[in-house]
């Protein structure tokens, strides 16, 4: 949260109540009646406190996050029950405090104001706590925090995986996701989970000895409060990272999931989920120019379960490759190898972002009966469907969005090569990232024989202004994305999927800090593919339920941008998105949405 000092200026009554003390003491007869107003005495107090807090010179701070949202939905394809419009949006400001009560302590509270545009004289309207947080500093070394918190190790320990359905989206559909989905699931932070607990670190640093420093990290979070019938659950873990020199660096993870059983007095089953890893960072070569690295992780997961299932699975995985640094020609390429075995389970590594058994939020039928599922489009703009707890099994997923890694890097029963090249001039004229990826099968899922996977993916920014040197905005986005699975072996067993993602965008500056946006993203999935069903153990319980794809959505998108700063704007929006389904047309429908998003940090 942004902060930004307060100034605060006395209001002087006293003129006004020399020119007419008859309007001041009706003023106060009124104040002061029977039915005043709670909501009244609430702001006054509120309004007092913040000019008593704000008298402590610096030590208390204020910033803001304010939003204004409406959006007008309109359904294609309604049927002759459902409806076909829908109209929804609210206000809202995210007051951030923070309180440095000394040098060596923060307090950071956020306290959302919202009100529905639905709403009638205030109905709908709330005032919640958002986020709250202690943090400091204990005999200079030991820095600690308490209460709500972002988390993040390493894609096999804890790591939230970005969700599906963009691969270099257009400005018009990154705003919205990242200032309106990814904020309201508290996911906008990259890939750090929204966490509560505590959480501690400090360093040590060596002169003259084997070792330059030793930082140690570690934390306590609450996984699941305990219920009737469900224990409590923490998330417990930590890590250490030795620097020997500027050229080596090595690190041990270690997170655990566990049940407490003295929380539940019933026997249940009790989830421990271990998981311990190791990296090497080495810089082979470590010139002005150029550096060559070694990049590994590797370790092991242990899923055990109690009472009603006994018994635990072990599996393994490693992590290795190499990373050349050209700095001259701006560009890094890298490569690895991976081995990720069947059994290997790491909650907070695996959980995803998106949740596929929610519901969306606007149209769950249309055609009458016929249920609407989540969609590239729902994936953009609905925080609804996403997940912000961390998963006790493995989650469903959709292979349409992604079948090669649908759990991140740490998908369990893959191995195979992955290929990274990044590019970026001195003056960002270009920016592009490409990654390629072949990946197998480690254990047959349903047949002997072992599904292939193929991944090519390509994000081009090109910023046409900077090739000019012109001060007015000109950007072109471009990003693609190329999936396809197969498997060999009888009719009833084989596996031929494609996925195709296309993402272009165009931002063209008219007037300064006024731009047209444009948009384009097509989705389209052909071919078969079986779906398994886990239990909480993730045993596979059903693997031949066959389903045949050949689907294409496609988004088209143009609006309006005044940028007030790099955080701040205005944005008026037209989207347009079809679903077309190949197989089944009584499954197509369109969807059209006007919004209207006033966002602003100060």
């Amino acid at each position: 949260m942004k902060g930004s000092s307060f100034q605060h200026r006395p209001m002087n009554l006293s003129h006004g109540i020399k020119d007419d003390k008859n309007k001041h003491m009706q003023l106060m007869k009124n104040l002061y009646t029977p039915t005043m107003n709670k909501k009244t005495i609430v702001l006054c107090l509120m309004l007092i406190s913040i000019q008593f807090l704000n008298a402590q010179d610096d030590k208390i701070k204020f910033g803001a996050y304010s939003r204004a949202f409406q959006q007008i939905n309109t359904l294609g394809n309604p049927g002759d029950k459902n409806a076909n419009h829908t109209a929804n949006g609210n206000v809202l400001m995210d007051l951030g405090i923070n309180i440095n009560p000394d040098k060596k302590t923060e307090i950071q509270a956020i306290v959302r104001f919202s009100n529905n545009f639905s709403g009638f004289y205030t109905a709908g309207a709330a005032a919640t706590l958002r986020q709250l947080y202690v943090k400091g500093t204990v005999a200079k070394y030991f820095n600690y925090q308490v209460g709500d918190m972002y988390m993040k190790l390493t894609p096999y320990t804890f790591f939230n995986n970005s969700s599906e359905g963009s691969v270099n989206e257009a400005t018009i559909f990154s705003d919205l996701r990242r200032d309106y989905t990814n904020y309201e699931n508290l996911s906008a932070r990259g890939n750090a989970w929204w966490q509560q607990g505590a959480a501690t670190n400090f360093a040590f640093a060596f002169n003259e000895t084997f070792i330059d420093s030793i930082k140690v990290d570690a934390f306590f979070l609450r996984n699941r409060a305990s219920y009737a019938t469900f224990p409590s659950a923490f998330h417990a873990g930590g890590k250490i990272t030795i620097t020997q020199s500027p050229r080596l660096k090595i690190a041990a993870n270690y997170v655990d999931l566990f049940d407490v059983a003295a929380s539940l007095k019933t026997d249940t089953v009790l989830l421990y989920n271990p998981v311990a890893t190791g990296e090497i960072n080495y810089k082979i070569i470590n010139g002005a120019n150029t550096q060559l690295s070694l990049i590994g992780e590797g370790g092991y997961s242990e899923n055990a379960h109690s009472a009603f299932k006994s018994g635990s699975t072990i599996g393994y995985f490693w992590d290795a490759g190499l990373q050349l640094n050209l700095k001259k020609q701006h560009l890094i390429i890298s490569s690895n190898y991976i081995y990720v075995a069947p059994e290997f389970y790491s909650s907070a590594a695996q959980s995803k972002r998106v949740n596929y058994n929610n519901t969306v939020s606007n149209f769950q039928l249309y055609s009458d009966t016929m249920p609407r599922g989540i969609s590239v489009f729902d994936l953009m703009r609905d925080p609804g469907i996403y997940n912000q707890k961390i998963s006790r099994s493995l989650m469903s997923y959709n292979p349409m969005y992604g079948n090669a890694q649908p759990y991140g890097k740490a998908t369990p029963n893959r191995t195979g090569l992955q290929l990274n090249m990044q590019y970026k001039d001195s003056l960002e004229k270009i920016v592009a990232d490409v990654d390629a990826a072949y990946l197998s099968e480690i254990a047959g899922v349903g047949s002997k024989q072992y599904r292939t996977f193929l991944v090519l993916k390509g994000a081009i920014d090109f910023n046409i202004h900077k090739f000019f040197d012109w001060k007015k905005r000109l950007i072109v986005t471009t990003g693609y994305s190329f999936e396809s699975t197969n498997r060999s072996g009888a009719d009833a067993e084989k596996v031929n999927l494609s996925n195709n993602l296309l993402d272009l965008g165009l931002e063209v500056e008219v007037f300064k800090k006024m731009s047209v946006l444009g948009g384009y993203k097509m989705l389209t999935s052909k071919g078969n593919e079986f779906i398994s069903v886990r239990n909480v153990y993730n045993d596979v319980i059903v693997n031949n339920n066959s389903t045949n794809m050949n689907v294409a959505q496609t988004i088209i998108a143009f609006g309006l941008k005044y940028r007030f700063s790099e955080k701040s704007y205005l944005t008026i929006q037209d989207h347009l998105f079809s679903y077309q389904d190949k197989s089944a047309s009584n499954k197509n429908y369109s969807l059209s949405q006007i919004l209207v998003m006033f966002n602003m940090n100060f």
